[in-house]
């Protein structure tokens, strides 16, 4: 091979990867994710879905991410890409997760099924916050130790490790929580998830949906740095692609088709209109729910 084909390598005395980076892929989720990131401020807009920032600034991290990924294919040895690439794609993903757990709590409260709910709404929300700003700060202080020595990327990829075995438990409770208020309801539904227009089920499967993308892609990473170096996870760019990125982008993409708002929004709507007089549950009509 001729020495003009290889990558220059520069800064660090070891490749940071190994293997050259895809730039191809790099650019295709660069687009991808900046694509769904704006399809995210649509929606929010349309449902005064603020809750959604944090899904967003995901989606821009992720695309942020995937530019570095494109920036290392010149320079394999560079560390600046090789950080901003590790802590911008860790550390998106919890932000990612953060909207998607605050969904649940306003679930329960739109359904008005807080008696069917393992635990309040308020205390679902700050829970699940509480474990994502735990897993965020564990992923990107152990991604920025990579940069200070031998020693400290050890103890930065123990962080990183316990930051990701955290946000798989915490996606594994979340999953077993969704599906207890799911059966609860079937069981016995609340006026509100009675209410005609108000599709409840759509919107918990496609929590499921979500909520198991990022296992999958929790469960990967967790992985991948368990192995550390050398390991066959860490050794193959394709299974990034595949298990981290095409998972996180699905995640965008169902929430996009399906968004959580547009549950709470026929909520609203249901709310202001009359129940119809032979419905079964008109003598609900009137009572606190």
């Amino acid at each position: 091979m001729n020495s003009h084909h290889l990558p220059h390598r520069s800064e660090a005395t070891f490749d940071l990867y190994p293997y050259t980076p895809s730039a191809i892929a790099g650019y295709t989720f660069l687009i991808l994710f900046g694509a769904v990131a704006v399809a995210h401020v649509v929606w929010a807009i349309a449902l005064r879905a603020w809750y959604f920032i944090p899904f967003i600034l995901g989606c821009i991290g992720e695309a942020g991410g995937y530019y570095g990924r494109t920036w290392s294919h010149r320079d394999i040895r560079n560390g600046t890409p090789y950080l901003i690439q590790m802590m911008l794609i860790l550390g998106s993903a919890p932000l990612l997760a953060a909207s998607i757990y605050m969904v649940l709590g306003r679930f329960i409260s739109g359904l008005n099924a807080e008696k069917y709910a393992v635990l309040s709404p308020r205390k679902v929300t700050f829970l699940y916050v509480f474990i994502d700003v735990v897993s965020f700060v564990c992923q990107i202080l152990g991604s920025a130790a990579q940069a200070s020595g031998e020693e400290g990327a050890r103890k930065g990829m123990r962080v990183i490790v316990g930051g990701l075995a955290f946000q798989l438990v915490a996606c594994l409770g979340f999953i077993a929580m969704s599906a207890t208020l799911h059966v609860r309801l079937n069981r016995e539904p609340t006026a509100t998830s009675s209410r005609p227009h108000v599709y409840w089920r759509k919107h918990m499967k496609t929590l499921y949906t979500v909520s198991l993308l990022l296992t999958i892609r929790s469960l990967y990473r967790f992985i991948e740095f368990a192995e550390r170096a050398g390991g066959s996870t860490h050794n193959k760019e394709a299974l990034l692609y595949v298990f981290d990125a095409l998972s996180l982008f699905a995640t965008a993409v169902c929430l996009a088709l399906v968004h959580p708002g547009m549950l709470l929004r026929s909520i609203r709507k249901a709310e202001c209109k009359p129940l119809p007089d032979d419905s079964p549950l008109a003598p609900l009509r009137g009572l606190k729910r």
